[in-house]
């Protein structure tokens, strides 16, 4: 077995064919599948994948159930989703000595499982701690993502603070800044320069992104928030 930064690739030196090779396997050991546990060592891992957020079980998947089959003989594996809770594991792979065969005699093969990062919405809840004069604060970033607000909030320590949402924009979550945001003052052009551009101030440039551990519910359709709390 070789790993590698993407999952391992197996190897075998039989002395026949790995047809003759799989059936004495399976013949000495009574079974007709390699199994696997899949593991991980991140503790945030059900928290930053799109995985359902009360899903406490295994995550299974099987080589005869096959979601896709990509160019350069990449199979994609479809997920189910299991109750057990007996395990430490985060689900287990069954890779049937049948499908070996046949993707073998097309060619070879390699099984694909792929995760999608969980998209929340991001909540900026803003706190005024030296007064500050903000005239017409706002969320400014190179992304084309539109932030609503300001809107007065009292937190849950009885402290005012205003509160920027992405609403309906749900944003991935990312170990890297792919979003980056800052909190801008940007005044009202007047009369007089009103052709001219209105003029922004940086009060807080570089907003920190959401801690992945930190979620919450905002709807019944298994949509999660990202609170993010600034002192200004």
């Amino acid at each position: 077995m070789r790993e590698n930064i993407n999952g391992f690739e197996f190897y075998i030196n039989p002395q026949n064919t790995v047809t003759g090779l799989l059936n004495y396997i399976s013949s000495t050991t009574g079974k007709n599948y390699f199994d696997f546990n899949i593991a991980t060592d991140d503790p945030a891992f059900y928290f930053f994948t799109d995985l359902l957020v009360d899903n406490i079980g295994q995550l299974i998947y099987n080589s005869h159930a096959i979601e896709n089959k990509y160019k350069n003989n990449m199979v994609d594996l479809a997920m189910h989703l299991s109750d057990d809770t007996s395990t430490g594991y985060v689900g287990s792979l069954i890779i049937y000595f049948d499908d070996v065969i046949k993707f073998n005699d097309q060619g070879g093969f390699k099984l694909h499982i792929s995760y999608t990062a969980r998209a929340t919405q991001w909540q900026y809840y803003i706190i005024n701690s030296s007064s500050l004069q903000l005239q017409n604060p706002q969320i400014s970033g190179k992304t084309a993502i539109d932030f609503s607000g300001p809107d007065d909030v009292i937190l849950e320590n009885g402290q005012e603070a205003i509160l920027f949402s992405s609403g309906d924009n749900m944003i991935p979550l990312s170990v890297t800044a792919n979003n980056k945001f800052d909190l801008i003052s940007k005044a009202t052009p007047s009369a007089n320069t009103v052709n001219k551009g209105s003029s922004a101030k940086i009060i807080f440039k570089g907003l920190p992104v959401p801690d992945p551990m930190r979620i919450g519910a905002i709807s019944s359709g298994g949509k999660v928030s990202s609170k993010m709390y600034v002192y200004i």
